[in-house]
């Protein structure tokens, strides 16, 4: 019983660790902190890569971020 019990509690902290590590989204501006941005993804069709970036939406701001921009 005691074996079942803690073989149960490593399977919930490994589910609960797997959908943190899955809710890893950007979900704000870091320039002016304002929570409406979207998600834009570019193909370049001779390289076959897509690049990901967000925008905020406040038109006060407009900046452009993340890895795809790099």
């Amino acid at each position: 019983m005691k074996k079942t019990l803690i073989f149960l509690i490593l399977i919930v902290i490994t589910a609960l660790a797997l959908v943190s590590c899955e809710k890893d989204v950007v979900s704000y501006c870091p320039f002016c902190g304002h929570s409406g941005i979207e998600e834009i993804s570019v193909y370049d069709k001779d390289t076959g890569v897509t690049k990901i970036y967000y925008q905020c939406t406040y038109e006060k701001c407009g900046k452009k971020f993340g890895a795809g921009q790099l």
